[in-house]
């Protein structure tokens, strides 16, 4: 039920849905119950919330916390914009399971908007950019380049990678718009 209105995306129901399950929040292991209210909330726009109630279930499982509670719990730091906390968490997931290209483009672009190992960001960028298909993701995967190149004083690499951006998807996304405007800032 709750997987459907993920792939719905209809958080409300989902909310709704989490409210209701009075057995699962009286029954379950309190570190379950956490990181099922982080996913809702998460999935609500609440990132803040989020990261708070993942931070409880990290808690309360310790070590033997899933990789997708580690996982959920670095893309909510990413989205309360606590990039440092997002950067630390992508690392431990990437150290328990290896190579992921969807986490790794995550971290890079955490380390860029943080400004941190800018080298670094740009290497699994451009170790995962064959992961990736076109259009936003695409979009999204140059943007990053441009504005580690534009950090690290690169002004032609930061050009030309924007305008692969541009080339890429006609209409950017919210995120999109952000980035390139970061972007253009330093240039």
């Amino acid at each position: 039920d709750s997987v459907r209105m993920l792939a719905a995306r209809d958080p409300s129901r989902l909310k709704r849905r989490y409210q209701r399950a009075l057995g699962m929040r009286l029954f379950a292991a309190p570190g379950q119950v956490a990181e099922r209210k982080a996913m809702v909330l998460l999935e609500c726009g609440a990132a803040r919330a989020a990261q708070a109630a993942f931070a409880e279930a990290l808690e309360e499982l310790g070590t033997r916390a899933p990789d997708r509670v580690l996982l959920g719990a670095a893309h909510a730091s990413f989205a309360a914009r606590d990039y440092p906390s997002a950067i630390a968490l992508y690392r431990r997931v990437l150290g328990g399971v290896g190579a992921l290209p969807g986490v790794e483009r995550k971290l890079a672009l955490a380390l860029v908007r943080h400004g941190e190992d800018l080298s670094a960001a740009l290497g699994l960028l451009a170790r995962t950019q064959h992961e990736v298909g076109s259009g936003a993701s695409k979009q999204e995967l140059y943007l990053t380049c441009a504005l580690a190149h534009a950090k690290l004083g690169e002004r032609a690499q930061a050009q030309a990678a924007l305008t692969r951006a541009d080339d890429e998807h006609p209409e950017p996304s919210v995120d999109a718009r952000e980035l390139r405007g970061q972007v253009l800032e330093l240039l």
